[in-house]
């Protein structure tokens, strides 16, 4: 047999070597795979998934083999993140498990919140069980003239102070210019906040706590028309007569005016209720255990934020 012979055979061999490892690695293959990108794979149901993904975007003559390829690039571009370690790197891993908690709300507790409303009775119900809520005070408008007093004066002294807030009163019950006791609380009046206001303390709410004792504003309040003064009032502080400027009777919001802004709060009230049960029920299907010694060895810094670094919020 001469050389060329034997290459011949040779050659033949080889051809049906590598065409039974052909079949061979063809029984193999799985029959759904495409292509192999390092360690991605693009099966058929990789495929079908993307066309139908940009069905809409899609133009008369599709090019298979085009999608094929930005496929093999969008898969060469994971392989090699992957072989880079992006996807062991702490902020990757946050990102990743905060759009996978962000599906599993989706598909669990969406639908929960969604179911939410609250009907016309229960609006209602809750306006009248809550109508403290809606009604306003009655409030009034007083001025004061104050003079003050202490344990360490002399009764002399206390005596001399009581006369001359009597002479104040006499003459703030007469008429008297200008807006409160007028021109008699600069002249009288020790309340330097109020005194060149001609004692105005403002509009007052009827059973709420000011800086001045409760005893002033209930005088105030006691006061039966525009103008009145009180009679003198000893406190811990020293001597004061209230004037009564104007008054606003106690007033209820109907409910027209705020069962929209009922509905709105219960609503948010009702859907953050359930995604704590939802958060609580989570917990409990999942087994958890804490091992405190090692939490305690933890040291907390002082400050943990850089300077003009914001937290990064929770999910």
């Amino acid at each position: 047999m001469d050389a060329k012979k034997k290459y011949s055979i040779l050659f033949i061999l080889i051809l049906g070597i590598g065409a039974v490892y052909y079949y061979i690695s063809l029984e193999k293959r799985p029959k759904d795979l495409i292509a192999i990108v390092g360690s991605q794979k693009i099966t058929i149901q990789d495929f079908e998934s993307e066309m139908k993904r940009r069905g809409r975007h899609q133009s008369a003559k599709f090019d298979k083999n085009l999608l094929l390829d930005e496929m093999i690039l969008r898969s060469s571009m994971v392989d090699q993140a992957m072989k880079a370690g992006i996807d062991q790197q702490p902020d990757f891993i946050r990102m990743y498990e905060n759009l996978l908690i962000g599906q599993y709300k989706k598909h669990f507790l969406k639908p929960k919140i969604d179911t939410v409303d609250m009907t016309a009775d229960e609006i209602q119900r809750y306006y009248s069980d809550n109508i403290q809520t809606y009604t306003q005070p009655a409030k009034a408008r007083l001025a004061i003239i104050y003079m003050k007093i202490h344990s360490k004066m002399s009764d002399a002294k206390k005596q001399q102070i009581m006369d001359r807030m009597i002479e104040a009163r006499n003459k703030a019950k007469q008429h008297v210019p200008g807006r409160g006791f007028g021109p008699l609380s600069v002249k009288y009046s020790e309340d330097q906040v109020s005194r060149y206001k001609g004692g105005d303390i403002g509009w007052l709410y009827e059973n709420q706590s000011y800086r001045w004792d409760d005893n002033i504003v209930k005088a105030g309040f006691a006061l039966s028309n525009i103008n009145d003064v009180s009679d003198i009032i000893t406190t811990d502080k020293g001597l004061y007569i209230v004037k009564l400027l104007d008054r606003r009777p106690s007033t209820v919001t109907p409910f027209k005016k705020v069962k929209t802004r009922i509905r709105h709060k219960q609503l948010i009230d009702r859907k953050k209720q359930i995604e704590k049960n939802f958060e609580t029920n989570v917990k409990e299907k999942t087994s958890i255990k804490i091992y405190h010694d090692v939490l305690d060895k933890i040291t907390v810094p002082e400050n943990t934020l850089q300077k003009n670094q914001l937290p990064v919020p929770s999910p």
